[in-house]
């Protein structure tokens, strides 16, 4: 439907039409009829577990801190820390609490403020409280909402159903410093009907989402108007062949940004949107979709894809997703030599302006490649390859070459990993190393200020016995990073050790890290730090740990800063575990 002038708003009342009844009834009955046999089923679970089950820590921390140098201290002279993390289970159904008091801060969360269950038996799933589901992304797309919902699944036949709130209202505050958000309630309703199984598929769906536009009083000096959606998705699996799988998921959306405009009797609304969407002054239509053939076979896979979704496509019942965009990728990967060999890539082409509405169009090229060596089971490597470039060309204006945007994204990346074990110890190696580039690809050398080179590489090496679980590590890093302003390096080594005592009641490790900074080649700073601590096990439920920490920080790029800090602590822990 084509948008025309916006008249003079007035508001409307919001009745609830004869098929969004249908679907509340709906869903009540069937989650009546079919919850007898759901809890009669939960019931028979329930007999064999505990009614209430208690797991989680409770924790007392504290200690000395000490501090030298240039500056302030970054914490008081003595510090302590409580923490509790407890989940209460109540005939299976799980209420996590935890909260945190310090001399620094403190806090307290309940998550299940938002709460919500989907008990299932065979076919049949309910769903009650703060739940999401999931139609197509041009549709519902797993946004949470406070309400009800239906997932049947027998043999051949597939059917899914809601009704609930998107969103609470919240009114406008003018006196608060910092004011909320205002928001309309948003309720909604869909159902989903399709044919087939989990392999071959295919579904019809609708959705409804509108404010109540008496909710709240309407903002002051605010965009927020009350809106209303209708949204149809079409989505399907095919098994065309056993290995050649087409898929695709498409919607068309209608929405009107303010349901408090005047209705527009001269629009056209098709027969299957009658009575469930109100066309207005301002309304638009969008259509959205993308669709995929896979081919799979024992050393081939080969998928292509592709996707367009219009500008400002939106559905009020889905999560953000890209508009404005059409793009097509290939995707082979090939497995051989007992697939210890293999190759897989990316190439694709995406673009925007689709319906040439724009002054310019951003053309990206997507290109990658991986390969992957695994010649037994101790040692392999991988490479990746990976390029990604943006181009602008005309639109509904010529641009000027000066300033047309022509950039690429390119990474190299090798890892190499060793690992060695047996009853009685073990031995990992890994090696990764890598290139990263942003360049200007523009003939004028506009944007080479953005222009960017990062190398890295780290080096791990470790070594544990079995018997008391003695290990060692040891590590190097390296990066450099290049820019415009100059460049920057971190390099350093880092060693570890753990050890386990007394009949393993007693846990010890020890860590040293050193990395010194450059800039411009020339020295910036340098980083010392060093950390041990122990634990020993009073019991299942208890045990007393005590750490020390050591840095020292060196700065002398923009400001010179040297300081060193020392923190102990020690605390005990208690551990709740029901018995089964």
């Amino acid at each position: 439907m084509d948008a025309m002038p916006t008249m003079s708003a007035h508001r409307i009342a919001i009745t609830r039409t004869p098929r969004s009844t249908c679907i509340h009834v709906l869903v009540l009955i069937a989650g009546f009829f079919l919850g007898k046999g759901l809890f009669a089923q939960d019931l028979e679970g329930l007999g064999k577990q505990k009614p209430v089950q208690v797991n989680g820590s409770l924790s007392l921390l504290g200690g000395p801190y000490f501090y030298a140098g240039d500056g302030a201290p970054r914490n008081k002279p003595f510090f302590w820390n409580s923490n509790g993390s407890i989940t209460l289970s109540l005939y299976g159904v799980q209420m996590p609490f935890s909260f945190s008091v310090g001399s620094q801060q403190s806090s307290y969360t309940q998550p299940f403020n938002r709460y919500g269950v989907s008990p299932h038996y065979k076919w049949v799933k309910l769903h009650a409280g703060y739940r999401s589901m999931r139609f197509n992304p041009y549709t519902l797309g797993g946004l949470q909402f406070f309400g009800g919902g239906i997932e049947l699944d027998p043999k051949g036949f597939r059917f899914a159903a809601f009704y609930g709130r998107f969103n609470k209202p919240v009114a406008q505050d003018t006196l608060a410093a910092i004011s909320p958000i205002p928001a309309y309630k948003r309720m909604g309703y869909g159902m989903k009907v399709g044919v087939g199984s989990a392999r071959n598929h295919v579904d019809l769906m609708m959705i409804h989402v509108q404010d109540d536009s008496s909710s709240i009083t309407a903002p002051e000096r605010s965009r927020i108007r009350p809106m209303e959606n209708l949204a149809l998705g079409l989505s399907g699996r095919i098994g065309i062949t056993k290995k050649l799988i087409w898929t695709f998921d498409g919607g068309a959306s209608a929405i009107s940004d303010d349901a408090r405009l005047a209705e527009n009797t001269d629009v056209d609304v098709p027969d299957l949107a009658r009575g469930l969407f109100t066309p207005r002054f301002g309304s638009r239509a969008a259509f959205g979709g993308n669709t995929g053939l896979q081919w799979t076979s024992r050393f081939l896979t080969l998928k292509v894809s592709a996707k367009q979704v219009d500008p400002d496509y939106r559905s009020l019942g889905a999560v953000f997703q890209q508009t404005d965009v059409r793009a097509i990728t290939v995707d082979p990967s090939i497995r051989f030599n007992k697939s210890k060999w293999r190759l897989s890539g990316s190439i694709g082409r995406q673009q925007d302006n689709i319906r040439n509405t724009k002054l310019s169009q951003s053309i990206r090229t997507i290109g990658s490649a991986a390969v992957s060596w695994n010649p037994s089971r101790t040692y392999g490597t991988d490479l990746n390859y990976s390029n990604y470039g943006i181009q602008q060309q005309r639109g509904l204006q010529v641009l000027n070459d000066t300033f047309r945007v022509a950039m690429a994204n390119r990474s190299y990346s090798v890892s190499q990993r060793y690992v060695k074990s047996n009853s009685k110890r073990s031995l990992t190696a890994s090696l990764v190393g890598g290139y990263q580039q942003l360049q200007d690809l523009n003939s004028f050398g506009t944007f080479n200020t953005s222009e960017n080179e990062v190398i890295y590489a780290n080096l791990y090496v470790g070594r544990a016995r079995t018997r008391d679980n003695f290990g060692l590590t040891g590590g190097l890093n390296y990066s450099r990073n290049a820019a415009s302003f100059g460049a920057s390096v971190l390099i350093g080594p880092s060693v570890g050790t753990s050890l386990q005592l007394a009949k393993k009641k007693l846990m010890t490790s020890a860590n040293l890290s050193w990395n010194k900074a450059f800039q411009n080649g020339e020295p910036s700073g340098s980083t010392i730090n060093f950390s041990a601590s122990a634990q020993y096990k009073l019991s299942t439920s208890q045990s007393f740990q005590c750490s020390a920490s050591v840095l020292r920080n060196e700065t002398s790029f923009v400001a010179s800063q040297k300081f060193t800090e020392i923190r102990f602590q020690a605390g005990y822990v208690f551990y709740l575990r029901s018995r089964s």
